[in-house]
């Protein structure tokens, strides 16, 4: 009995020793940098102004590096973390669709109201899961007792808890109001027909004037008292000073004048759900005129770095810390404002001064922790490379619908700015590593111009694939927000003979029976003759304008994708030649009346549904890589080989070879 008994306190003890791996130290460093959507095209076109990169190439590798199907920021960043394929992690664009209902969602979390009792008592916190699976490298480096730093990590939200490091979630942390992004215009000249959501989620706010004071509510997160999808407000009191052209504002027992064309510095704001519980958040504001309107816009509201109402690092005081050494910053995945620069309500100055102090803010991080922290690993993604390219492609190409001539002088140049901004802290990197220490920097995708947009949900119709009622009219415009008060979407669609529809960035679902809330299509023959028919009329589409080809590739998911989470796949992928990209109003599910439109948005590059085959990454290392065609989803199971982790068996991707510093 004695010995049985020993045996279950060893077995006890080896148990709970397997949680608590000691540290293992390493006489090397790993850093991997990640630049979200840098195109390797750019890149050589620019080398001769990227000195970093170009000793990387002259000593190490400098090369294309290539991306998932689709080359979309959260698929291609899910491959690059778990070094699986879409098919296992999950993730397939920024949407999902409910099945049930048709409805777009959030394609990335998972989103569970908190509860209230009697209105104010909280007796359950919200929750959020990650949709993407898998284990990622920092992780499984953890477990094995590494010690690893983590700055701006996208779809780590919330944050996995480690033993050995930290984590700064980046892309999937939403604002506030609980979306991507949500922008604040106030204006004394708004009409009341201008009085509603943007299609990019923006809010116009009337300012109101009493006595040289405008007052006005913000409106923050929905109220989880409410059936109704209410908002919880604050309010803003604006006074004018004409004399100076500066207007002071005050929040909440803050105050601050700013002068016109100037940022403020950091608000706190607190939105209160009854006695017992508020929600904090931090944003700025910028003084767009004072005379002889009062315009102000105000950039969405972060979660408070120091007090987040939900975790958005490990551990949990990190970003806190983080705000006590540098000040406030953005913690929202989103970070750059772009909604803003693409409805007009900020100009190209103001878009690019913020996008510089963010990717400031991150490399201050990134170097202070290389130099004080004792991690192995260090990771920081970088995405103002993105944002720049989706922002100012328009510049690059005078065949552009939005090619402005007095702009390309002026902000022409943009995109190469922020490329040389991204070289200057590879080299600030380089300068604090040692022969013995790693580099790897990679992008997820390339990038194309995006001339014109494709409404998939009315070729869909035009081709007998989807049924509309009544007059047979589209639907009436869609909005972001509608994904976050209870919009209806699809509400001019008869499903009763309807076998496809589209929702997301590139994907087609079949209106399958069993599968989808009134599916029409039998599983088997039908179903694959459906998706047939429909891959083979999409390859014969030609633009009525200039008789280009619009279609690039379509794949079904069977052929591309292995792994057990299939079902959040559209039945097709669909890619496109470049200048081409699904409208907006697809990707929520509308159906305007053209098939083909031109994009007179200043987001004027994309490449979300473009093909893989033409959208690569570009990878560098200090290395001298040998392996042929590197992909991304390489990443994770190359860092493991570097730390001589065991690869687990799920992984996709394959671990690199290179030279060791010298050529041997």
């Amino acid at each position: 009995m004695r010995k049985i008994l020993a045996v279950i306190i060893l077995l006890i003890a080896c148990s709970c020793g397997a949680q608590e791996v000691p540290e293992r130290t390493t006489d090397f460093r790993v850093v991997v940098l990640g630049f979200d959507g840098v195109d390797p095209d750019l890149v050589r076109l620019w080398l001769d102004r990227l000195p970093n990169l170009q000793q990387l190439a002259d000593t190490g590798s400098l090369m294309e590096l290539g991306t998932t199907n689709p080359p979309e920021s959260p698929v291609a960043w899910a491959s690059f973390s778990t070094g699986t394929n879409p098919g296992k992690h999950g993730i397939f664009d920024f949407l999902r669709r409910d099945p049930e209902t048709y409805f777009p969602e959030i394609g990335l979390v998972k989103i569970r109201k908190p509860k209230f009792l009697f209105g104010f008592l909280p007796i359950r916190r919200a929750q959020i899961t990650n949709n993407r699976q898998g284990l990622t490298f920092w992780k499984h480096l953890d477990d094995s007792g590494i010690a690893t730093t983590n700055l701006r990590m996208p779809l780590e939200f919330p944050p996995a808890s480690l033993d050995h490091g930290t984590i700064w979630s980046g892309l999937s942390v939403p604002d506030i109001r609980g979306t991507w992004g949500t922008y604040f215009y106030l204006a004394t000249d708004l009409t009341q027909w201008d009085l509603k959501d943007t299609e990019f989620g923006g809010r116009l706010i009337r300012l109101e004037e009493e006595d040289n004071v405008y007052r006005a509510h913000l409106d923050g997160p929905v109220d989880p008292r409410s059936d109704n999808y209410e908002r919880l407000l604050v309010p803003v009191e604006l006074e004018l000073d004409s004399e100076s052209t500066a207007v002071t504002i005050r929040i909440q027992d803050q105050e601050e004048t700013i002068a016109e064309g100037k940022w403020s510095d950091w608000f706190r704001f607190r939105f209160s759900i009854g006695p017992l519980v508020s929600l904090s958040g931090v944003s700025r504001f910028y003084v767009l005129e004072t005379f002889p309107e009062l315009r102000v816009y105000l950039m969405p509201i972060s979660l408070s770095p120091t007090e987040p109402p939900l975790a958005i690092s490990s551990p949990s005081n990190y970003t806190a810390s983080l705000a006590e050494d540098f000040g406030y910053f953005k913690t929202l995945g989103w970070i750059h404002e772009t909604w803003g620069l693409n409805e007009e309500q900020i100009d190209e100055a103001i878009f690019l001064e913020d996008l510089f102090r963010n990717m400031d803010n991150l490399e201050s991080v990134l170097l202070i922790a290389i130099d004080e922290d004792r991690s192995s690993l260090y990771t920081a993604v970088f995405t103002a490379t993105d944002s720049v390219s989706h922002m100012f492609y328009r510049l690059l190409d005078p065949q552009h619908p939005r090619f402005d001539q007095a702009l390309a002088d002026q902000y022409g140049d943009s995109i190469l700015r922020v490329y040389e901004r991204m070289d200057s802290i590879i080299g600030r990197v380089l300068e604090r590593l040692g022969p013995s220490d790693h580099l790897f920097i990679v992008s997820d995708h390339g990038f194309h111009t995006w001339r014109k947009e494709f409404n998939t949900n009315t070729w869909l119709v035009y081709n007998g694939f989807m049924t509309l009622t009544g007059s047979g009219k589209g639907d009436e415009a869609k909005k972001m927000t509608d994904m976050f008060s209870g919009g209806s979407f699809f509400p001019n669609v008869d499903w009763s003979k309807t076998q496809a529809y589209a929702v997301g960035l590139g994907h087609i679902y079949i209106n399958l029976k069993g599968r989808e809330g009134q599916g029409i299509v039998e599983p088997g023959e039908e179903y694959q003759a459906i998706i047939e028919d429909i891959q083979h009329k999409l390859a014969q589409y030609l633009d009525p304008d200039s008789g280009e080809k619009v279609i690039q590739n379509s794949y079904f998911r069977d052929d591309i994708y292995t792994g057990d989470q299939l079902e959040h796949a559209g039945d097709i992928q669909v890619t496109f030649a470049s200048g081409y990209r699904t409208s907006w109003q697809t990707s929520l599910g509308a159906v305007p009346p053209d098939i083909v439109v031109a994009n007179l948005k200043k987001w004027s590059g994309d490449h979300c549904a473009s093909d893989f085959s033409d959208t690569s990454g570009f990878l560098a290392s200090n290395r001298k890589i040998t392996s042929p065609a590197p992909n991304l989803i390489d990443v994770a199971p190359t860092v493991y080989k570097t730390f001589g982790v065991l690869i687990p068996k799920e992984v996709d991707g394959k671990a690199w070879s290179w030279e060791e510093a010298g050529g041997k």
